[in-house]
């Protein structure tokens, strides 16, 4: 079996790893479509508009609060018993296709 290796380039920035992880996977971009198109959206209309279950959707969500591809209103550690509404940072995803882009385009 053939070993996974992470490239050894310099261009290949924390950015780049972001997007890869972010627009790679095609639940995320679909979350990503939907929080784009109707805004501000509690889990629970997530998970009714897109394919993906509430574990898989809040999995999704997690990573790409971590990306900083979405928003939250309410801040981490106070969300129990609370809807935070989840929205798109269109401005950091530009930032990640760039990055993306630029990788693959420029030497």
């Amino acid at each position: 079996m053939p070993r996974i290796t992470q490239p050894e380039d310099a261009a290949w920035s924390a950015d780049v790893e972001a997007a890869v992880a972010t627009f790679g996977n095609r639940s995320r971009n679909e979350i990503l479509r939907y929080l784009s198109a109707h805004g501000p959206a509690t889990r629970g209309d997530i998970v009714s508009a897109v394919s993906a279950g509430e574990p898989s959707v809040a999995k999704h969500l997690t990573a790409l609060e971590e990306a900083g591809v979405i928003v939250v209103d309410v801040e981490p550690g106070r969300r129990h018993g609370r809807s935070p509404r989840y929205s798109a940072n269109t401005n950091r995803i530009k930032e990640l296709l760039d990055a993306h882009l630029k990788y693959l385009l420029e030497k």
